[in-house]
């Protein structure tokens, strides 16, 4: 037996309390759940006042709130949208992490000398590419913020956010040079790994108006 339009608005809401507002996730989970009460309304011949709670009680599982170490603590979301977050999003924690600690340990193992005039060269193009990147950030951050619609895409921008934020504050001071000729491999670590987190907040921004597009919202 197929569900009536007011049924299907009633699982429609079920999901909103849930919290399951994201395009790419929603159309998926609601199928889901149809397909579930109108299967157990064939097989065991009962009413959708019946069956309904107890495919949310299968359901409740799967949608209630948790985080995860990949994002924060600070950000929640139901667990099945960390689930899906996550597969998109843990090479990326994985390659972040690599491109901050390569750099640092090369700096520390061959401890380069620099002249003053390569210093201040050196100097002065790591500055330009702080600047440069977290101009592109913030256009990033303006284009995201212009589109309301939720993807699973958007919460892993929104967690990334912060994180990008950080490691700008960290390099305010915009010296690279411990000393003379000594260069400072963790600023540097922390700039490749600034220019990387940009960019994968951009790759994901890719994916988010993909997304968008793929189920025709404007």
């Amino acid at each position: 037996m197929e569900l009536t339009k007011e049924q299907i608005q009633q699982v429609e809401k079920y999901l909103n309390v849930k919290g399951i507002t994201f395009i790419d996730l929603r159309i998926e989970v609601l199928d889901h759940m149809i397909s579930d009460i109108e299967a157990k309304t064939n097989t065991e011949n009962l009413d959708f006042e019946t069956i309904f709670p107890v495919v949310k009680e299968k359901w409740n599982a799967q949608l209630k709130q948790s985080s995860s170490f990949y994002f924060g603590e600070m950000f929640s979301a139901p667990k099945i949208v960390i689930n899906k977050a996550k597969k998109h999003f843990k090479k990326w924690y994985i390659i972040s992490f690599l491109v901050f600690i390569f750099p640092v340990l090369f700096l520390k193992v061959i401890k380069p000398s620099f002249s003053e005039n390569i210093e201040n060269i050196l100097n002065l193009s790591f500055q330009i590419l702080t600047v440069l990147t977290f101009l592109i950030f913030s256009i990033l951050i303006f284009l995201t913020s212009r589109n309301k619609t939720q993807t699973i895409f958007s919460f892993i921008l929104k967690t990334q956010s912060l994180s990008v934020l950080i490691f700008f504050i960290v390099l305010l001071d915009l010296n690279f040079f411990k000393k003379i000729g000594e260069i400072d491999s963790f600023k540097v670590g922390f700039l490749i790994s600034f220019i990387f987190l940009t960019y994968s907040y951009f790759h994901f921004y890719k994916k988010h108006k993909e997304a968008i597009k793929k189920y025709k919202v404007s």
